[in-house]
């Protein structure tokens, strides 16, 4: 039988090729000399070796040192570099990364991630030049990783321990448009860091101080420089001065925000506007998280989605939020009033500070067409029926000001027609009236909340009729 794949053009076998995963790909090499080097053309290469004994992990080292200088292709699209170190005194800790990284980045690469699972606490190098490397699309780094910088000017400082050689990481490439941080503080290390990517896109960071670092913290830096083609946002932290970040990403439109604050000074500075944010997700295991909502609420006017979670490893450092909604805000954000159209907010405890966040919010989001709160299971009896009574509070709540809003809008609608009698709209008014007489009486019901179960079943029932009656009088007119 004819071999009729073989036949086929190099480009489509390339691509056939490239949905393999690289090593089967090198293995086509054996089935005919057609195939023998049709692998060296390859635009991805992935090489993960974290499934390898010891000895498949030196073969595999090796035959990366020996082909990939030899690779013809002349663009590199992406390089995934994925390294179990289990050994201190493994060579992938001398040049290989560095060398290896180095060459894909005289291909023009696109697409380059590193990741370096180590036990140890030495590091691996990657070259000055990948940083500056105009091709360079989207970058992943994670693990122990430094820059090899030929500038003294941005070594903080050199520490005598050679294995902890502090260094300042400077990304600044300006065809970037996805970058990706994982970044781990340990104790020995003076540190900083510099990104300058105005074309990035997506941005994000993880940071974290391990448990054994020290306190003093003066000596690290950062800085970002404005990034006006951002898109979308990821900051996760457990070292407040991160917040500085926040400052120099005005022009996001999807941000997620995990940080801690510790004072109000450690939030951006007053005047600086959000004024494309549509989608926001923050996380409230901070001790000031509310705090950090009212500012983005106030500095969000065009802000469409909310968002409030708190993830399962984070509840540990879960703090009541500190913010008296009723006194707080001095005028109702302008998102509320004009763009907010979804709220949610998971692992809800159903404390007072919640419970009033979540009634601000319904009471004053004009736009508002979905509301999800979803609470925390109970861990007692007492604790259910505590959760029971807040949703019981918020049920009624949501469906009074849902009622009146709806009323005003079609209200509203009907006066703007310009063609409205004078009888539909004293129906209209008369309708309203009637609707805010209600509102008082759910009030009135959610002082009362203490009362039976069964009395809050009837009063829902009565709510939910007094709705139809008000939407009947409405499509009336």
């Amino acid at each position: 039988m004819d071999d009729r794949i073989s036949q086929l053009p190099d480009d489509l076998l390339l691509k056939v090729l490239s949905f393999l995963p690289t090593k089967v790909a090198v293995s086509t090499s054996i089935l005919s000399k057609r195939w023998e080097f049709l692998w060296m053309w390859l635009p991805k290469l992935e090489y993960d070796d974290s499934e390898y004994s010891e000895e498949e992990r030196y073969k595999l080292h090796s035959f990366i040192d020996f082909s990939l200088p030899l690779h013809k292709a002349p663009v590199i699209e992406s390089l995934r570099l994925n390294f179990d170190v289990c050994n201190r005194f493994d060579p992938i800790y001398s040049d290989d990364i560095e060398k290896w990284v180095l060459t894909a980045v005289s291909r023009c690469v696109h697409e380059l991630s590193v990741t370096l699972a180590s036990m140890h606490y030495e590091l691996a190098g990657l070259p000055s030049s990948l940083f500056t490397c105009k091709s360079l699309v989207i970058l992943e780094l994670t693990g122990k990783i430094f820059v090899n910088f030929p500038r003294m000017d941005l070594v903080v400082e050199h520490n005598k321990d050679d294995n902890n050689t502090p260094f300042t990481l400077s990304v600044i490439v300006p065809s970037l448009q996805t970058l990706t941080l994982k970044i781990s503080r340990g104790s020995d290390h003076s540190e900083g860091l510099v990104i300058n990517t105005p074309s990035l896109k997506y941005f994000n960071i993880l940071y974290y101080v391990e448990e054994y670092a020290r306190d003093d913290d003066s000596n690290y830096s950062y800085y970002l420089e404005d990034t006006p083609k951002l898109e979308e946002a990821d900051i996760e932290s457990t070292y407040p001065d991160i917040n500085k970040f926040v400052r120099s990403i005005r022009a996001v439109k999807r941000l997620s925000l995990c940080i801690r604050v510790n004072t109000e000074e450690a939030l951006y500075h007053e005047g600086i506007v959000f004024d494309q944010l549509q989608h926001l997700k923050l996380c409230s295991c901070g001790s000031n998280w509310s705090k950090v909502l009212v500012r983005l609420l106030k500095d969000s006017p065009l802000l469409r989605d909310l968002e409030v979670y708190l993830n399962d490893d984070h509840t540990y450092s879960r703090v009541d939020a500190p913010v008296s909604w009723q006194n707080q805000l001095d005028c109702v954000p302008t998102c509320l009033l004009a763009s907010l159209e979804t709220f949610k907010w998971t692992v809800v405890y159903g404390s007072h500070e919640e419970i009033d966040l979540v009634k601000y919010i319904l009471r004053n989001a004009r736009c508002l067409k979905a509301a999800k709160i979803l609470f925390r299971p109970p861990f007692c009896q007492q604790e259910e029926d505590k959760l029971e009574m807040a949703k019981q509070d918020l049920s009624l709540s949501f469906r009074g000001v849902h009622l009146y809003n709806y009323l005003c809008s079609q209200a509203i609608e009907l006066t703007e027609e310009g063609c409205v009698s004078e009888v539909k709209y004293k129906i209209v008014l008369h309708t309203l009236v009637e609707t805010l007489k209600n509102c008082v009486d759910l009030n009135n019901a959610r002082n009362n909340i203490t009362e039976s179960n069964s009395q809050l079943i009837n009063g829902s029932q009565e709510e939910d009729d007094r709705y139809a009656w008000a939407k009947g009088r409405i499509r009336y007119c």
